[in-house]
Order: structure tokens, then C-alpha cells, then sequence
């Protein structure tokens, strides 16, 4: 793309509505602007644009009124991008959407990339890569917490703890350059004590950082919850009961999903994305067996796993080669697995055997009578505590973790050699390194390729 060019697009969706809007960014933004719109008084909107000012007048095509509008225009440096910006505010018709923005482009402006008013601001300085990736979270921002989640990292999150982190590693790595060029003289410009302090308090920074991306991930996206478990189990009328709605197919037929039933609930805040998924077993039907397949990789996509006892049915025996035939081929590393004792009201479980479910955690329910079941959800946000949110830091984008434990490894390299009296050009090297991981985070340091693919992610008008 060429980012000298004036940029043109829709900021609001492209559907029938009281009002739309169409935007501009760049040098040319007033003057195209001016080629098609009029203001009443026949005055010249190129010569009397001020910044901050909203204009009323009509967009024509060769004299011919297309809409009555609304103009507004901000000058660079004070906007969103850092150029001068117009915003057309028309009437909410496709059409007339449509129109504005074909007479901009045959006026000298070209239709915006995906993202390319994020993208322009950012390499203008009016916001660092995390902020900007916030912006498309907070427009893709579903609930209250991942509203708050994308807001904090918009207003700068741990962005001032990274870029202070980043500078002390560069004045360190920079003195220790100056002891290897002073090597024959022998001096030290940096005591080795105080170096592997600072390492050390940095390693417990990144440490808190990572693992915070649990709860940040989960706060952003949501928490994907399996429901498994064997054969008519109870698990599609949990999912009805969690969700209060006949979302799955109930039947006493074993073996009736066939393939995952997906639906979303919110609690406290917290998006809660369940997946019903078909009954595990051997079998050696072949739809059966695809559905079975679909199970397991919903379970391993899954971040917590609801597996549902039948205690009408199973005893802790039956309960264990069932678990052990769930980790056979289900990947459940990291993941909180929930056992859920259902069909309590024609339990059959000698109260030992009940013992030995509740010290494993278990929590026993009759689905069918909605008994008990909003303890499974808290369960599930246990541990997702949201209260003081706007006050934590959470790292919720998986590339900013991968560029953390990127940093993280480098650090701990520095801090080992240090305790070890290693060279200064070896501990040089592995903070330089972390330093410039960190610097991926906020754009500091970075490529191409990795703008391209943040920036594809927003839409066009963004």
C-alpha cells in the first residue's frame, strides 16, 4: 500500500440505518471532500475548513443532490491517524453509501485496506502495535469483561512496564558493551550483584505477565467448556439446563449426537462457550465413530472439560476406565477438568463410593430436574476472579505470551551466566535479545509480515 495516498472507506456497516458514515484520511482528505460537497452559502469548504468543526451541506454528483450530510474535519496531527481526517455523516441508506464513496474515489482517493486507518496511526506515533491490536478487541469486545480487558491495554496496560523494562535492558546491555571494549583495563561498569538483582526482578515481572494470560485469554474470548462423557450420560439436558433452553436434542436413545451442538451463556461477565459433544465409546458405526472424532477435538480445543458421570449406572470403577479411555485420546494438558455426578435423583452409588467421587472433586446433580447445576458454573469461572479488573493487568493476545516467554528464556540465559560469572558479551547478547522481544510487543521493533497479519485482522474501515 501506499501510505501517501488519501484513503476512503465506510466506518459503519454497509446495511440500512438512520445514519452512516464515510471516512478519509491523508494530505487530499478536505480538497476531495470539497470537489463534491456544497455549503449553503456556495462558499469554498476547501479555503474555510476548520479543524474540530462540523459543516452542514450537501454531497451533489454533477449538480445533482445525492444526500444532505453532515461533514466533520479533524487536521493532522490532532486525529486518530495523525492526518488530516473527514468524517461524512449521510443518511443511513446502502445506496447513498455507496454513492459517497464512488464520487471520493473517482476524485482522487482509493478504497482503504483492511485496517490501514490503524495502521496509519500507529506508524504515525498516535499509538503503539498493543494499543492498536486493542482497538480491534474492543470492537470485537462482546462483554463487560472483555470490554474492560481491551480497554485497559487501549489506555496502555503493561505497555509502560514493558518500555521501562526495554530501556533499563538497553542501558545495561550498552554498559556491558563498554566493559568489553575496556576489557584490557579490566574495568566494570556494571557490579555483577546489582545486574543479577535487576535480572531477577525482571524474570518475576515476565513470569506474573504469562501468567496472567490464562485469565486474559479466557476474559477476552471466553471460556470453551466441553460437555463429554459416555452415552446417554445426561449431557445434552445439562447443556439445556445450563443454557435454560432447549438448545440440544434430549432423548433416552443412546448414541443421538451425532456431531458438537455449540451455544454461548454469560456469567458474571465471563463468556461461556459450551460445546455438547457425542457420547464417548468403542463403536463400529461409522457415523458414530466420525461424531466420537469430533468429540475428542472439541475436548482438546476446549479450555475446561465437564465429563458427566451416570450414577444411575456407574460405580468409581466404571468412573475410571472411563477417564482412562477420555486421556487415551484426548489431550487434557492444562485444562480443568470438572467431574460432574448427574442423575442424582436415581443415584444408585453406595454412599463409600460417593465418598471417594466427592474427594475427587465431584459435584453431584440431576440435570433433569436443574438441581445443583449453577454450581457447575461456578466452578468453571472459578479462579476467573473479575472484581477490580480495570485495576490488574492481564495479557490476553497469544502473541504478546509468545513474545514474553521468547524474553523469558533470554533472561533467565543472562541471569544464569551472571550467577556464573559469565562474559559481559555473552549476558550482552541474551538481554539484547529479550529486549528486542519485548520491543515486538509494542512495535518497537518489528516486520512486516507481522503488521500485515495484525492489520488484515481489522475490517476495512478501521
Amino acid at each position: 500500500m501506499n501510505l501517501q495516498d488519501t484513503i476512503a472507506a465506510p466506518a459503519t456497516a454497509s446495511v440500512t440505518s438512520a445514519l452512516g458514515i464515510v471516512r478519509l484520511s491523508g494530505g487530499g482528505a478536505i480538497d476531495i471532500v470539497s470537489k463534491i460537497f456544497s455549503l449553503p452559502d456556495k462558499k469554498d469548504f476547501a479555503k474555510c475548513a476548520a479543524a474540530n468543526r462540523l459543516y452542514y451541506g450537501t454531497v451533489t454528483d454533477n449538480g445533482s443532490a445525492v444526500d444532505e450530510v453532515v461533514v466533520g474535519v479533524f487536521k493532522s496531527p490532532h486525529s486518530f491517524t495523525g492526518e488530516d481526517i473527514v468524517e461524512i455523516t449521510h443518511h443511513g441508506s446502502v445506496f447513498v453509501q455507496r454513492k459517497i464513496l464512488e464520487l471520493l474515489l473517482s476524485n482522487g482517493a482509493r478504497l482503504a485496506d483492511k485496517g490501514e486507518f490503524s495502521l496509519r496511526a500507529f506508524l504515525n506515533g498516535k499509538m503503539n502495535l498493543s494499543q492498536a491490536e486493542a482497538v480491534a478487541d474492543l470492537i470485537q469486545s462482546t462483554s463487560e469483561v472483555s470490554h474492560s480487558v481491551a480497554m485497559s491495554q487501549l489506555r496502555g496496560g503493561y505497555n509502560r512496564e514493558l518500555k521501562n523494562l526495554r530501556q533499563r535492558f538497553l542501558k545495561i546491555a550498552s554498559l556491558l558493551e563498554l566493559e568489553i571494549d575496556f576489557s584490557a583495563e579490566q574495568e566494570v561498569f556494571v557490579d555483577r550483584n546489582d545486574l543479577i538483582n535487576e535480572l531477577n526482578g525482571a524474570i518475576e515481572t515476565v513470569k506474573s505477565l504469562i501468567g496472567s494470560f490464562r485469565q486474559g485469554n479466557a476474559f477476552k474470548n471466553g471460556i470453551p467448556v466441553a460437555i463429554a462423557g459416555k452415552p446417554n450420560s445426561g449431557k445434552s439436558t445439562l447443556m439445556n439446563a445450563l443454557l435454560k433452553d432447549n438448545r440440544s436434542i434430549v432423548s433416552s436413545t443412546e448414541g443421538t449426537t451425532r456431531d458438537t451442538v455449540e451455544e454461548t451463556l454469560t456469567v458474571k461477565g465471563i463468556n461461556i462457550r459450551f460445546i455438547d459433544t457425542a457420547g464417548l465409546r468403542e463403536s463400529d458405526n461409522e457415523i458414530e465413530r466420525e461424531g466420537i472424532k469430533r468429540s475428542f477435538q472439541a475436548i482438546n480445543n476446549s479450555q475446561t472439560v465437564l465429563y458427566l458421570i451416570d450414577l444411575s449406572k456407574d460405580d468409581v470403577q466404571s468412573v475410571d476406565y472411563q477417564l482412562a479411555f477420555l486421556k487415551q485420546d484426548a489431550d487434557l494438558n492444562g485444562k480443568k477438568l470438572i467431574l460432574v455426578a448427574n442423575k442424582e435423583d436415581i443415584s444408585n452409588l453406595p454412599a463409600k463410593e460417593r465418598k471417594i467421587l466427592e474427594q475427587r472433586g465431584a459435584v453431584f446433580i440431576s440435570a433433569k430436574n436443574n438441581e445443583s447445576v449453577d454450581r457447575v458454573l461456578d466452578l468453571i469461572v472459578e479462579g476467573f476472579e473479575t472484581e477490580d479488573i480495570n485495576s490488574k493487568v492481564f495479557v490476553s493476545n497469544v502473541r504478546h505470551c509468545d513474545a514474553l516467554k521468547k524474553a523469558l528464556e533470554s533472561m533467565e540465559a543472562a541471569y544464569e551466566c551472571a550467577c556464573s560469572d559469565g562474559s559481559a558479551d555473552l549476558i550482552s547478547e541474551d538481554i539484547r535479545r529479550a529486549s528486542g522481544d519485548l520491543g515486538q510487543i509494542t512495535g518497537e521493533i518489528t516486520n512486516e509480515d507481522v503488521l500485515t497479519n495484525i492489520f488484515s485482522s481489522f475490517c476495512i474501515g478501521k
